[in-house]
């Protein structure tokens, strides 16, 4: 018998398949059936086994053996990837279509067990429901309303007919409203349901049978009154109660009055994982950051001048933020140094309404604390504040909160996350701030904020495309405003010290939240880097197939072909100043859509004498504007080995697709409140009239969009049949382009300037350039 089990065993580890009910053959055992390779049936096992996972089949189970050796990954980030990441097609998710029947046989039947047990649940409530009604009127008679015993100390008397040698005791955590019992025994016996021996200790269980966890009767009446008051939820609820709890314990106060933490504990006490100790960590690069840093404004913090006349002094303010007598001398140094960046012009910063300070006139006038601009850590954890006082985005906030960082890290490099990070970086080099820091300082803008910045801004800031960046985001103050967003309407209208008490009572508590669940985050981050590792490898693997565009030795893409053009890349954005250029470009292409459009419109219309005469000023001026732009431009574009036609069409393009990206852009930033009312952990004040008010004007920005699209599809249609030998950009429809990201590659606009070059005009070029950056960026981000 030993051996049938053995055999049969054996048989549905090889083939899954076994034939039922088969007919014997004369044989007591049937023939053993071919064993597969050993590999190949784990990896089939290791696949269904994560699948049953992945659909609830079966349990998450951790620390699952690894059956297949990695190949060691190599520190240099720049060579072929296939050789160190072949295993992802191992790990890559496969088709699961052909197992959709069998996913849904299970899913039902375990969905059905569920549903059972929930069930079985119910019905053991329901057994003990009369019984525990009574009893628990008739312990609130006995102890006044739980008022008159020391639970769980003491008990309302009971009756109770076992054996004492029947009598077990077992560990309950007790949770009640002014403190926690962790495993106190309480005596259970067979003659009393453990539910109501529970209630004459004067604690809910949270189980009709064998309760390990149980609450006291006040907490549950405490929690019932504030919810219907305030419809706070039990989780929060719990989540306070827990905080509280915790803060009575003694430790608090021996940190904060007993240890005297020096500057740099206190860093590391915000967020160990930044600012703690740096033992056995190795760094890539000695260029790359210590620690990453994200800076923003929150102008909804603001504060009524009528509401309070205090002044709070500098030993007022709470220790996350900055004290006003440091945030001045920053004041001082940079309106000393403003004549040293008059007349510089950023088109990103334009983009940024709190960076343009015109408003404040209107905007202020009623606030005496306009705002708050804050610092956290690439971990999210709120780190300072600086209080903005009667103004809007300042460069002297930012060089507070990096004068306070640089003394308390004098030798530490420091990666910034900024909304307009590259004016930062203009501003701070101009005015020659921290001259001995320059070189620590990398600067990088917000990804979610970089869309409004120009390609040429994004080659040298988006921290998608450049390295040392790993995955973060920048965005976790946004995240951090939100969780603020609460004290708003209350902050606006209460005292000046109580409002930066309370933002920085309610700042600390989100960052010990993190910090406590710091585990979690970093699991989340390496699975995302992960799964950024595993997409981009596979997309890299498609594109090393393919042969490279009028490459005539027929080779196909490589990591190291990407590489060599996003450096061309980088090196013609950089190394030239491109932007008056392309300014200078576009001007001209935006009179020759000028001439096109008097024309269009003259053409269709009967003149008389006076207005051909009008039109024919307007036509000379018009000429001769176009003449001193000529001039202007030059002839960089006789580079590419264009005539005066292709080049003035390339031109008229070239405005239109400026054009097409600035309606874009308006529409994307018009539907941002529509966005955050669907984003979970956020609020917004839109009514069904401002909803509606909203939907008018997307309405007006996509007629927009449309018409300037279409024109762009017209001209680049008109210039293909016209030159089909010359390179053209891409034709998209409307649907298209709302599905593509703000820093998509059509955006890209080297094929006006560099016709010649992979990265400018091909579309696989290009692709691949944004998939070995992620690549790049997911390894960093799990290292």
């Amino acid at each position: 018998m030993a051996r049938t089990r053995r055999t049969r065993r054996t048989g549905q580890l090889s083939d899954s398949s076994m034939i039922l009910n088969e007919p014997t053959t004369g044989g007591r055992f049937r023939p053993s059936r071919r064993r597969v390779d050993a590999e190949a049936e784990a990896a089939w096992i290791h696949r269904s086994t994560q699948l049953a996972v992945d659909y609830g089949m079966l349990p998450p189970r951790a620390g699952r053996p690894i059956r297949f050796a990695v190949p060691p990954q190599t520190p240099n980030t720049n060579q072929d990837y296939d050789q160190n990441y072949d295993h992802d097609q191992n790990n890559s998710i496969e088709d699961h279509s052909v197992y959709q029947p069998a996913i849904a046989h299970a899913r039902y039947h375990w969905l059905e067990r569920y549903a059972a047990q929930r069930q079985q649940r119910s019905d053991e409530w329901q057994m003990l429901v009369n019984q525990a009604t009574s009893t628990y009127l008739h312990c609130q008679q006995s102890s006044h309303n739980w008022t008159n015993l020391k639970f769980p100390m003491e008990a309302v008397p009971y009756d109770c007919t076992c054996a004492p040698d029947t009598v077990h005791w077992r560990s309950v955590d007790l949770i009640g409203l002014l403190q926690r019992h962790v495993a106190f025994q309480i005596p259970f016996c067979k003659c009393t349901p453990d539910v109501i021996r529970l209630l004459h200790f004067g604690f809910l269980a949270s189980s009709a049978k064998k309760p390990r966890t149980a609450f006291s009767v006040p907490l549950v009446q405490l929690h019932h009154d504030v919810w219907q008051a305030s419809s706070i939820s039990t989780g929060s609820f719990i989540k306070g109660l827990s905080k509280f709890l915790d803060a009575r314990h003694a430790r608090p106060i021996i940190v904060d009055q007993g240890l005297q933490y020096n500057n740099n504990q206190k860093w590391a006490r915000r967020c160990p994982r930044c600012f703690g100790p740096n033992d056995h960590e190795h760094k890539a690069n000695l260029a790359e950051p210590d620690f990453i840093v994200a800076m923003d404004g929150n102008y909804q913090q603001r504060h009524y001048a009528h509401a309070s006349k205090d002044t709070p002094s500098d030993d007022q303010y709470p220790p996350i933020f900055l004290q006003p007598s440091e945030v001045n001398s920053s004041t001082t140094l940079c309106k000393e140094t403003e004549v040293h960046v008059a007349g510089i012009e950023d088109p990103c910063a334009a983009s940024h309404k709190v960076a343009d300070d015109s408003r404040d006139a209107t905007t202020w006038e009623k606030c005496d604390d306009s705002g708050l601009f804050g610092v956290s850590c690439r971990h999210d954890v709120p780190l300072l504040y600086a209080n903005v006082y009667k103004t809007g985005e300042k460069l002297y906030y930012p060089i507070s909160i990096l004068k306070q960082i640089f003394s308390d890290y004098p030798q530490s490099k420091i990666g910034i996350l900024y909304d307009i990070g590259c004016q930062l970086e203009t501003h701070i080099n101009k005015q020659n701030f921290f001259p001995d820091k320059q070189s620590s300082l990398t600067y990088g803008t917000s990804v979610f904020h970089a869309y409004v910045h120009k390609w040429l801004c994004q080659v040298k800031y988006n921290p998608r495309l450049n390295k040392w960046w790993g995955l973060s985001d920048g965005e976790g103050l946004e995240r951090l405003w939100s969780f603020l967003s609460s004290l708003v309407s209350s902050l606006r209208v209460s005292t000046r010290p109580h409002r930066l008490n309370a933002i920085h009572a309610r700042s600390q508590y989100y960052g010990e939240g993190l910090n406590e669940t710091a585990a979690e985050w970093l699991h989340n981050k390496l699975l995302t880097a992960k799964k950024t590792i595993t997409d981009s490898g596979k997309g890299l693997r498609k594109l090393h197939q393919l042969p490279i565009l009028n490459n005539t030795e027929g080779r196909n893409y490589t990591n190291e072909f990407f590489q060599q053009q996003w450096d061309d890349e980088q090196a013609y954005h950089l190394g030239t100043n491109r932007l008056f250029q392309e300014k200078q470009e576009k001007e001209l292409g935006r009179l020759l859509r000028l001439e096109d459009q008097l024309e269009s419109e003259w053409s269709a219309a009967s003149l008389n004498v006076a207005e051909a005469i009008a039109r024919a000023r307007v036509v000379s001026s018009l000429t001769a504007e176009i003449e001193e732009q000529r001039r202007k431009v030059g002839n960089v574009m006789h580079l590419l080995n264009l005539t005066e036609p292709e080049k003035d069409q390339l031109l008229k393009i070239w405005h239109t697709k400026t054009e097409l990206r600035q309606k874009f852009l308006a529409l994307i930033e018009e539907k941002r409140p529509l966005t955050r009312v669907c984003r979970p952990g956020e609020q917004s004040t839109l009514g069904t009239s401002m909803q509606h008010k909203l939907l008018d004007a997307l309405r007006k920005r996509a007629k927009q969009l449309h018409n300037v699209l279409n024109e762009y599809v017209k001209r680049v249609e008109e210039f293909a049949a016209e030159f089909p030998d010359r390179a053209h950009p891409i034709i998209i429809d409307y649907n298209s382009l709302m599905r593509i990201d703000s820093d998509d590659a059509f955006w890209n606009d080297g094929l006006f300037t560099n016709q010649n070059e992979p990265w400018a005009v091909d579309h696989n070029t290009q692709k691949g350039i944004w998939l070995l950056a992620s690549l790049n960026r997911g390894l960093e981000e799990e290292r």
